[in-house]
């Protein structure tokens, strides 16, 4: 009888805890447990800043260009402090980010290095467009999904800038395009 009743206290407990800790659709609940998105996320984000950064010093260093290279030295600066923003975000929840872009950006970078003048100046731009287009979509999409404030946040700060960004990149794409 007695476990019985100690049983049954147990069980009032723990759906009285489970009620209480029920969604509020008017509050993000901030859980420490991170989704697959917003992993998803923090890599993809992460490995465009890297991106950004690495062919922002390639950019200044090659292109003949005085606005692409002033351009490659705004993705450096812009995506090192997006990118020093999401490793102290990721430090609070003891995740250590990668360091580098991902393969597929080294093997883009490897293909800019062939070019030189208004073809390096012509494919460098092109790929920030596309680049910066995809990273939208990915920060408008964590900016409304991300499970953690802090994520939604992040992207929402950076997200203004990376659409600057993008249309900084149309203004020279057609610039450039002139004979």
């Amino acid at each position: 009888m007695k476990m019985q009743l100690f049983f049954m206290a147990g069980i009032i407990a723990v759906s009285l805890g489970v009620s209480s800790c029920s969604d509020n659709d008017d509050e993000i609940i901030d859980n420490p447990y991170l989704t697959e998105h917003d992993k998803s996320f923090m890599l993809q984000a992460t490995y465009g800043n890297w991106s950004e950064v690495d062919m922002g010093k390639l950019a200044d260093s090659v292109s003949t260009d005085s606005s692409v290279r002033m351009f490659g030295r705004k993705m450096q600066a812009d995506h090192s402090d997006a990118q020093n923003n999401l490793n102290s975000i990721a430090g609070s929840w003891n995740i250590d980010l990668p360091d580098t872009p991902d393969s597929a950006h080294i093997a883009l970078r490897q293909q800019l290095q062939q070019k030189n003048g208004k073809s390096f100046d012509t494919a460098y731009i092109s790929g920030q467009i596309k680049d910066h287009a995809k990273t939208i979509a990915l920060f408008e999409d964590a900016a409304a999904n991300s499970s953690q404030v802090a994520l939604k946040n992040y992207a929402a700060k950076y997200l203004p800038a990376i659409k600057m960004h993008k249309a900084m990149a149309d203004t020279m794409a057609l610039r450039l395009m002139r004979p």
